[in-house]
């Protein structure tokens, strides 16, 4: 099949994971037949996964980065697409993470649309989380958040690999960014929460196409009542 860049794809949606449906329902062999590019997580939130050039790593609650297995690691929850490398890049220079936000929903006017961030290049102040795998019964999200390890990196070169998602979307998807990061010799990564951009090159794909992809031969998922304002609330919290 050609690749589409004009489609941004989502298996299962966010608010499972915040209600604590942490079971893998799709074989990450199968997400990467949708793209190159992505974030998610995998089985008991074990990592937080980054794909990248068609690669995918996971990011323990150590630390510690490591390739996966795409025959055996399954997700339930993730997002892909295959990145427009021919993207025209803008250089950034000295730039907080707040900043970077404001700069990139505002300059590329990101407010209903999805899209792809990447940004490559060095960076300062880095700070990452990443959870330890979990265990049934699963506890709720909230509690696992609390528990998180961060990682910080002074002067790290690395990819922010990441999406934007629009606020009408919030439950299905983290409304705003949600950012990865991967160092590039595979020492750092994680959910990114603070950095400075020292000098990078930034790209945003924006995508004409949504497909969610829901498991719906997952029972807990067919049969669970949701509590959306609460849910809504912790997705907000933690993201």
């Amino acid at each position: 099949m050609a690749e589409d860049i004009r489609k941004l794809y989502q298996h299962g949606i966010l608010a499972q994971i915040m209600d604590g449906q942490y079971d893998g329902t799709m074989r990450l062999k199968e997400l990467l037949n949708h793209g190159n590019f992505g974030i998610g997580t995998t089985t008991g939130i074990g990592v937080e996964l980054i794909i990248l050039d068609g690669f995918a790593y996971g990011i323990p609650g150590s630390g510690k980065v490591r390739s996966l297995n795409a025959q055996t690691e399954e997700v339930p929850f993730a997002t892909i697409n295959y990145f427009d490398n021919e993207l025209p890049s803008e250089r950034l220079k000295q730039t907080n993470a707040a900043d970077f936000e404001k700069l990139v929903s505002e300059k590329y006017e990101l407010q209903n649309v999805f899209a792809a961030i990447k940004v490559h290049g060095e960076f300062t102040n880095v700070l990452a989380r990443s959870a330890d795998q979990q265990q049934k019964p699963y506890p709720p999200f909230s509690q696992v958040a609390a528990a998180q390890h961060e990682f910080q990196a002074d002067h790290l070169k690395a990819t922010i690999v990441g999406y934007y998602s629009p606020s009408v979307y919030e439950g299905a998807a983290a409304a705003g960014f949600h950012l990865h990061i991967l160092s590039d010799d595979h020492h750092f990564g994680g959910h990114l929460l603070d950095f400075t951009i020292d000098k990078a090159d930034l790209q945003v794909q924006i995508f004409d196409n949504f497909e969610l992809n829901l498991p719906t031969k997952n029972k807990i998922f067919r049969s669970r009542k949701l509590d959306l304002s609460t849910l809504k609330a912790a997705i907000r919290k933690t993201e």
